[in-house]
């Protein structure tokens, strides 16, 4: 008798499901790893836009207590009611102009962002800005930051001191 030469059907089979494997594993990391460079420009981005609304507010410090807004609740939209590179403003029309533009630009850049802008209880001059967007990109606002669950929003957050 002569010895056999080569694979069985058996042998290949197993071989291609080890490869398989391996292959789904490698598309599961690559799809994991996009997955955390998405929320790292998306942090990345609420940074730069927090940062951008604090040097607004300071850069009009004396409108800052016109800033104060809130859309964590609805989600609302900020509408300019004119535009007072046109137009004579005063300081409440002209700070709801400056909030329009920059939420404008937010929403271009992260899903369902929501913010405030408050003034602190304790420091009439300390401004809390919170910037919460969808982060599982469900397409579903909130005004809460829940990093608990796999559908979470992430948040940031930021205080500044205008005088």
């Amino acid at each position: 008798m002569e010895a056999q030469k080569g694979f069985t059907l058996i042998e290949v089979l197993i071989a291609l499901i080890i490869v398989a494997i391996g292959v789904l594993g490698h598309a599961k990391m690559q799809a994991k790893s996009m997955n955390i460079a998405q929320q790292g420009f998306f942090a990345q981005t609420a940074n730069t836009a927090l940062l951008d609304l604090a040097q607004r507010m300071r850069a009009n410090s004396d409108l800052a207590g016109s800033f104060v807004f809130s859309n964590l609740s609805d989600g609302s939209d900020i509408v300019a009611a004119k535009d007072c590179s046109a137009n004579t403003c005063d300081e409440d029309e002209f700070a709801t102009e400056e909030l329009a533009e920059w939420f404008d630009h937010l929403q271009n850049n992260l899903p369902s962002p929501r913010f405030s802008v408050a003034v602190d209880s304790s420091d009439a001059n300390l401004y809390n800005l919170i910037l919460i967007w969808d982060a599982a990109k469900t397409g579903v606002g909130s005004g809460v930051c829940d990093t608990t669950t796999i559908n979470s929003y992430q948040c940031g957050s930021m205080s500044v001191w205008v005088q």
